[in-house]
């Protein structure tokens, strides 16, 4: 394999582990940890990776990127998990919607309903909702986070802080039995903890390409959920492991 071959591999693992070390890499490639630490730097050069101490992980911005063409996939799928947890939703609920193209599909199917209050810091979801006049919409100040289409910071967890709702519906980057629920930053493992501590219920949509996967951050336990909503794509391992630690799943067809 040539060089760039192993480079262009090594960014494919970094996209599926987040991190990864030298050792994991040399098991992989059958090289050297001298030829592959100068990979990495090359990588770091070029602004791929971040190499940290025995190893590298995957840019922020790369994750991100990674989830923005994610959102593009699975449609429908998120809209067989949109329109089997919307069953869970009852006149005069007050709802908190995490920011995510799952959590969209099932704001889009909140639009017939009537006296609900949804509060959300996801701008292409208040824009789905602010056209229902029978929904009190509530939008989470703070920095929007450019090309996200999302706020959060400081301003954000204190407006979350003070108010309390009888549901939030959450959207990981990624889920597994060992590593629990998980996101792309710090700044959104704190958004999706403050939901969480707000609401009465915590309930989350995770699309089957995301289990069995995890992400920089842990925001939860899988046992700390009402109920995940997948589509049948799960595996039954995966299933069985997220179960045996207390989660409750409806798949959705």
């Amino acid at each position: 394999m040539f060089a760039q071959e192993r480079r262009e591999q090594i960014i494919k693992q970094l996209r599926i582990k987040k991190r990864i070390e030298v050792r994991q890499l040399e098991e992989i490639f059958q090289v050297s940890g001298a030829t592959l630490r100068t990979d990495l730097r090359e990588l770091e050069k070029e602004g791929k990776l971040l190499r940290t101490h025995g190893g590298a992980m995957l840019l922020e911005n790369d994750l991100q990127k990674e989830d923005i063409l994610s959102g593009r996939k699975n449609i429908e799928q998120k809209k067989f998990i949109a329109q089997t947890a919307i069953d869970y939703i009852k006149e005069y609920d007050s709802l908190l919607l995490d920011s995510g193209s799952t959590t969209l599909e099932f704001a889009r199917e909140l639009k017939n309903f009537k006296n609900l209050k949804v509060i959300t810091n996801d701008l292409q979801i208040a824009l789905e909702l602010q056209e229902n006049p029978w929904i009190e919409l509530y939008l989470i100040g703070g920095k929007v986070r450019n090309r996200f289409r999302l706020t959060n910071g400081v301003i954000s967890l204190d407006f979350i802080k003070n108010i309390a709702v009888d549901k939030v519906f959450l959207a990981p980057n990624a889920l597994s039995a060992m590593d629990g629920a998980t996101t792309s930053n710090e700044e959104m493992r704190a958004m999706k903890q403050a939901m969480m501590a707000s609401s009465t219920e915590s309930y989350m949509l995770c699309d089957s390409s995301k289990i069995g996967k995890r992400a920089f951050c842990k925001f939860a336990d899988p046992s700390e959920f009402q109920m995940m909503f997948t589509d049948s794509g799960i595996s039954q391992k995966e299933k069985e492991a997220l179960e045996k630690k207390g989660m409750q799943i409806t798949i959705c067809e």
